[in-house]
């Protein structure tokens, strides 16, 4: 079955001459010379003009110019002997457009003169190049003329009062003007998925740079109605794009940047700004967003500083500002149109909330001051070819100090790459419980319960079929210092139940099932599996690691430790360090209940509660969903619970879902959300009634 409609190319779009193009334009002049002094009259501005660009960029140029560099040399602009869909990549033509821009920054002919002997080349064999996609052009498909129209529209308002020639001018319009008739005629019903939403806007950005093409105003209209269907129904309420991929979020949200700055109804539609938020609760520290779903890992400031122009909002400029400098925020802003830039108003960066739930997009981001986690519990989502979604979830990835500390394989350098579904994809480039080394199922069937968070800790609970058996984790990240997380996997039967965890560096083993990867000077992450004896593999697979300096990212080794069993439980309790070398710490069972000891810090911890005390003292106590927490408090309902001293007393908060009666411990005066209460005590328990749902606060409790 073609992901595409049948096919629809015919002379209108791939064999435009010189009489179709200036009917296309109305018939406005006699030949192409005339033609395109009469375009060049009517000429509207592109979205990211590049004049402005060029003065923005000309004092660093040398990415540019090594991009050009192959122009000069020769290229062989048929991409033989690439991959199945390197080669459809290749016609995009990103690397044609180097050349006009090394041409801008340097005023030497020779990279204007290259790029026109391509275009030229390219036109001529562009129709002999067949692609293994079955019913899929490699030239006329949607993100083929989605992308050459991205990357060359911008060239247009410099190249038509250039030295170009009439005949390299007319086949680049006529390029362009045949893929905006593939598109309109492609795209005349809402379909899912990435391809549609950008091609659309691209669409839309054509017609404002051509006003004067006689079906400008036909695209426009189409674009405008498929753009509108997108933001409702493929960007979840939550801001996520559909495929749930930080990848292809962040190219369709430039895409519709662009489309905002020719319609302000898209700036206006509140999912355009959830896009942007949506970033910024994903970013990490360091300034990345994790490779998730066939994701690159993404570098989201200068989108979000793009989205705070356009949304004047000077919240994302001021996060955008925390990873880039004053001279390259100031080369980013120099690329904007001119105009007022009351969107760069000073002020604090919004602190990030301790937990941050995306119920559409399926990620839950817990953070104390020095970890974050990521959790995913999405759907498994199509796609136009083959879906993004990777085959795991309810794994994690961590980070601290700006660095990935349990990290996965995430995207492929191509979808070419061998491994691009046995390792990238797959369950085994994930922190994810394996069941007899099957792959996960698309029918995940992923219940995921409510957030529990006390302040003291969050706890991440969820379950699902996607291996034949219930699998159910819960996620516990304990925020006070020492911070540090908790994973607790079960699963029923007799099966090889493979625990697979990734980090950057080498696990060494530092202890009987106890490992630590760390960079040399540090941060590192101490792993600690915390069941009876089983076997261990350390094994090697690759991922990208994110260049802070340079704000890319560079493949490397991912170093992986599978802990094997024949039954489904695993407790692992994962520490980061700051430094190159792990704390002192130990896990034991007592009692029924995990101890983790970390230097003068002990925690007990339940199958509901957590009690940490230092050097003996209670530091705090934690329940959620219980209805007691021994010696301290004992309810008529479930509650969710914490307990700190205050002094000599304890304060406690608690949550409730309804009326509910409490016993405390109690001294002298009770006070109730502040309000002293007459509480009846007995034994030296206060019986007080929290009347109705809510939040509360209890002081006066005794603290022995």
């Amino acid at each position: 079955m073609s992901v595409e409609k049948p096919r629809h190319i015919d002379g209108r779009i791939n064999r435009i001459g010189t009489d179709d193009l200036l009917k296309a334009f109305g018939s406005p002049a006699g030949d192409l010379a005339d033609l395109r002094a009469a375009v060049g009259e009517q000429l509207k501005r592109p979205a990211w003009p590049l004049p402005e660009w060029a003065e923005a960029t000309r004092s660093t140029p040398a990415a540019v110019l090594a991009a050009a560099a192959p122009l000069l040399e020769g290229v062989d602009v048929t991409g033989q002997g690439l991959g199945r869909s390197q080669l459809y990549g290749f016609h995009y033509l990103g690397w044609l457009a180097p050349g006009v821009q090394a041409w801008l920054l340097t005023g030497d002919e020779r990279y204007l003169q290259a790029f026109e002997q391509h275009l030229d080349q390219w036109v001529e064999q562009r129709d002999s190049v067949t692609g293994e996609w079955p019913g899929l052009d490699v030239i006329w498909y949607s993100l083929g003329t989605w992308a050459r129209c991205r990357s060359l529209l911008p060239t247009l308002e410099v190249l038509t009062s250039s030295p170009l020639s009439d005949r390299a001018w007319g086949r680049l319009v006529a390029t362009l003007v045949g893929g905006a008739r593939w598109s309109y005629d492609e795209h005349d019903v809402f379909r899912h998925g990435n391809w549609q939403l950008v091609c659309a806007t691209e669409l839309l950005h054509l017609s404002a740079v051509l006003p004067s093409l006689v079906e400008s105003e036909a695209w426009a209209e189409r674009a405008r109605q498929r753009i509108e269907e997108h933001l409702l129904l493929d960007v979840y309420p939550d801001g996520g794009h559909y495929e749930r991929s930080p990848g292809y979020h962040r190219m369709v949200l430039t895409a519709l940047q662009t489309a905002a700055r020719i319609d302000p109804a898209v700036a206006a539609h509140p999912r355009f700004a959830a896009m942007h938020t949506w970033m910024c609760d994903l970013v990490s520290s360091g300034g990345w967003l994790p490779h998730l779903q066939d994701s690159g890992i993404e570098w989201p400031a200068a989108s979000l500083l793009r989205g705070s122009y356009l949304l004047n909002d000077p919240v994302f400029a001021r996060v955008a500002a925390q990873w880039l400098s004053p001279s390259e925020l100031a080369a980013e802003v120099a690329t904007f149109p001119a105009g007022p830039q009351t969107w760069l108003s000073p002020g604090a960066v919004p602190a990030l909330p301790q937990a941050t739930v995306l119920p559409e997009s399926g990620y839950t981001i817990l953070r104390s001051s020095e970890l974050r986690a990521v959790i995913n519990h999405g759907p498994h989502v199509e796609h136009e070819l083959e879906s993004h979604s990777h085959r795991a979830v309810l794994d994690l990835v961590l980070d601290g100090w700006q660095q990935p500390l349990l990290w996965e394989a995430g995207g492929p350098p191509s979808y070419d790459d061998p491994g691009y579904l046995t390792w990238y994809q797959s369950g085994r480039g994930h922190n994810t419980v394996l069941v007899d080394d099957q792959e996960l199922s698309t029918d995940r069937g992923v219940v995921v319960d409510p957030l529990v968070d006390t302040d003291a800790l969050a706890v991440f609970s969820g379950r699902h079929h996607g291996n034949g058996v219930e699998q159910t984790r819960t996620i516990a990240l304990v925020r006070e210092s020492p911070s540090y997380v908790v994973v607790t996997d079960h699963a029923p039967g007799a099966h090889t139940f493979r625990a697979r965890w990734h980090a950057l560096h080498p696990w060494r083993e530092v202890g009987p099932l106890v490992y630590d990867a760390s960079a040399p000077d540090g941060p590192g992450l101490l792993l600690i599996d915390g069941g009876d004896a089983a076997a261990v593999e350390l094994t090697e697979g690759v991922a990208r690691h994110p260049v802070l300096e340079r704000r890319t990212a560079e493949y490397g080794p991912l170093h992986s430790l599978t802990v094997t069993r024949s039954t489904g439980d695993f407790t692992t309790v994962l520490v980061p360090h700051e430094g190159g070398e792990p704390p002192t710490a130990s896990v034991e069972w007592l009692d029924g209940e995990l101890v983790v000891t970390l230097g003068e810090t002990v925690d007990r911890i339940g199958q509901s509660t957590w009690t940490r005390t230092v050097d003996g003292q209670l530091s705090w106590a934690t329940g959620w969903r219980v209805r007691t927490l021994p010696d301290l408090v004992r309810a008529t309902a479930d509650i969710d619970v914490l307990v700190r001293p205050t002094g000599h007393r304890l304060h406690v908060k608690i949550t409730c879902e309804g009326r509910c009666g409490l016993r405390i411990r109690a001294r002298d005066e009770i006070r109730l959300n502040g309000m002293p209460v007459d509480a009846a005590i007995e034994d030296e328990w206060a019986h007080l009634t929290l009347p109705y749902a809510g939040a509360w606060t209890v002081d006066g409790v005794r603290d022995e």
